[in-house]
């Protein structure tokens, strides 16, 4: 069986800027009894990330886009969402069934919930991130460890409000 170091990983992302708060095990859900503010509580803080995983070992860790000047693109097969030619490649998860694609954005931007049926923006509020343990008892896992790119051109044009 293979460990899965969520508490390192989630140190990790806070060392990276990007702000992590707890979820349920095996959910996609904040850990309401860790952290009262959702997404609005997230922190880079590792002395409360390491409170969070003394008290949470198995913790599945969400990233709040936003705080994090992140935005997520979420491509979910099951609703027929698919990768599209304007998306550049970027820092890249396969979910439990599809795709998250990590690109820096200006917190001052605006951006829609939806590009279409199937993609979805993550951009005010959070996403469940590897190494966590998607709902249907798979592993969120990095597919491409690269630095997010920029959100431009025409991706950026379709996600804009």
């Amino acid at each position: 069986m293979i460990t899965i170091d969520t508490r390192q990983q989630a140190l990790d992302y806070a060392l990276r800027g990007w702000a992590v708060m707890p979820l349920l095990p095996k959910q996609k859900e904040p850990h309401f009894d860790l952290i009262k503010g959702a997404y609005l509580g997230a922190s880079t803080d590792s002395s409360l990330i390491n409170f969070w995983f003394d008290v949470e070992p198995q913790a599945n860790i969400g990233i709040a886009c936003i705080t994090s000047g992140l935005i997520v693109i979420d491509i979910d097969y099951r609703n027929g969402g698919e990768l599209m030619d304007i998306m550049p490649e970027t820092y890249t998860v396969q979910t439990g069934d599809g795709l998250h694609l990590y690109y820096k954005a200006d917190k001052s931007l605006n951006f829609k919930s939806a590009i279409k049926p199937g993609i979805d923006v993550k951009w005010k509020g959070y996403v469940a991130a590897a190494p966590s343990i998607h709902p249907n008892g798979k592993i969120y896992e990095v597919i491409n460890n690269v630095e997010p790119v920029a959100i431009t051109g025409e991706l950026l044009e379709m996600g804009a409000k």
